[in-house]
Formats: structure tokens, C-alpha cells, sequence
């Protein structure tokens, strides 16, 4: 049997291939699989800050439309983020007892305090490594490029001081400069960068005037944009590489491992 094993962050990996934060990797069952067939590690599926505001504005509404009780907001708050928080850290040590591969958690925050508070919670719940999903969207017309990439290193330098297991950044490839900002971001104390995530995009239903998904999934031609970035980046950025969307067979894998990821 051909040793393929290799380290990411540090993390030891029977081999490169790491089923990335996606509905595969959302549920103990889905991980135990993922486990089974031969991963080398497991990212959980993002925790989004967002997701726990709807819900939240979700609950809060149905308060206004019963019932309103003006001191029941900031329990029915708290309620629903302890309540999702909790159940995410319940699912990380339930695959910690479950899988014998890395269990890297994800989350992706808007507010800089909750990037620390989910930080340590997911630290101190077992994780392994921590997969930092980040994007600030450049369409503010009132903010410059280099006030968006700072925050970038503000966050990161920020979780590293408080955390000490691995920490990666998930980026995408909106920066003026993305060579110049990857390296940047690797001297920020995280161990290693995703290239790159993928966003909701929208598209229009002529037919209902609604609003719906587009390119909801990736295809293997996606690969050719991280393929790209991964050979220009491999050796000037001194963190680890990981080559994310569109690696869709063994093949794909093989020309990431190739270009440096």
C-alpha cells in the first residue's frame, strides 16, 4: 500500500484528501461516511453567524405577532444562538468519538465579537483545527481596498491570540492584489489558506420575476481558477495550501498536489 499521508496545519492526514464544509459533512452520520470512504480529514459544515440572526428575527417576529412581551426579546436572542452554538459543539464532540481523522470546524461570522466567542467554544468543545470562512463584500463604495483587507488581518490576528489549535483562512479571490494579500494573511499567525469559497449567486426566474439561485454547485471546470492560484502561490506564502471547488476525481486531486496545494 502506497504511503500517502501527509500533514495540514500541522494535523497529521493518513492522506490530502479533505472533504471540504459542505451538506457531506453537516450531520454525525454524513461524517461517519465521509470517514469511511477514505477521507483524510473532515471540515464540519460552516457555522454561519447569519443563519443564527434569521432565526433569531425568525422567533422575534412570531413574539411581535402572538404575544408581544418586550423582556422576552433578548431571552428569545440568547435562546437561539446558545441553542444552534450548542448544538454545533455537540456535533463536533460527537464526531470527535466517532472518526479516527481530524474534525476541523468552520465557522463564518459578521460581527468581530462573535468570532472570538465561536472560536473558543469550538476549541474547547475538541475540534482539531479551526477553518476561518471569510469574506467582506467589496461593494461598499465607501470603503477602500485596503480598509476591506485590513479587517482581514485584524480578524485572524485577533482568533490566533486567542486559540491555540490550527487556524486556516477560507478566501475568495476578490482582493486588488491577491498575491501580495495571501502572503499577508499567512504572516498573520494562521497555518494555512482554502483557495477559494463560493458565494450565493443570484440569478432571475423571467418567468416568476423572483429572485433564485444560481450555479448552486460547483462543476470540475471550476478548478482551473484555484489551480491557477495555487501554483502562483505555492512557496511564496508561508502557511499550508488547500485547493478548494471543483476538484471533482482523483485526477483533480492530482493537479492541485501537483501545482502545490
Amino acid at each position: 500500500m502506497v504511503d500517502l499521508s501527509t500533514t495540514w496545519m500541522g494535523l497529521r492526514l493518513r492522506n490530502p484528501l479533505i472533504a471540504a464544509s459542505s451538506g457531506l459533512t453537516g450531520t454525525l452520520e454524513s461524517v461517519k461516511a465521509v470517514a469511511a470512504e477514505g477521507a483524510g480529514a473532515v471540515v464540519l459544515k460552516s457555522l454561519f453567524e447569519e443563519q443564527i440572526l434569521l432565526e433569531t428575527g425568525f422567533a422575534e417576529e412570531q413574539n411581535v405577532q402572538r404575544h408581544y412581551y418586550a423582556q422576552a426579546e433578548d431571552y428569545i436572542r440568547e435562546y437561539t444562538r446558545g441553542n444552534v452554538l450548542n448544538g454545533y459543539l455537540d456535533l463536533i464532540k460527537s464526531c470527535k468519538l466517532a472518526v479516527d481523522i481530524p474534525v476541523i470546524a468552520s465557522i463564518n461570522c459578521v460581527t468581530q465579537g462573535e468570532w472570538l466567542s465561536f472560536a473558543s467554544r469550538i476549541e474547547r468543545a475538541g475540534a482539531d483545527g479551526l477553518e476561518i470562512n471569510i469574506f467582506l463584500p467589496p461593494s461598499d463604495s465607501c470603503k477602500s481596498s485596503a480598509e476591506n483587507e485590513r479587517l482581514y488581518g485584524d480578524v485572524l490576528e485577533k482568533i490566533t491570540r486567542v486559540v491555540r489549535i490550527p487556524v486556516a483562512a477560507k478566501i475568495s479571490s476578490y482582493f486588488s492584489s491577491l498575491a501580495a494579500e495571501a502572503v499577508t494573511l499567512s504572516n498573520s499567525g494562521i497555518r494555512g489558506l482554502v483557495l477559494f469559497n463560493r458565494f450565493f449567486s443570484p440569478d432571475f426566474d423571467i418567468e416568476t420575476f423572483n429572485v433564485t439561485a444560481g450555479g448552486v454547485f460547483s462543476s470540475p471546470a471550476d478548478i482551473y481558477h484555484s489551480l491557477r492560484w495555487i501554483a502562483i502561490l505555492s512557496g511564496r506564502v508561508q502557511c499550508d495550501l488547500a485547493a478548494s471547488t471543483g476538484v471533482h476525481d482523483g485526477k483533480g486531486m492530482i493537479k492541485q498536489l501537483l501545482a502545490g496545494a
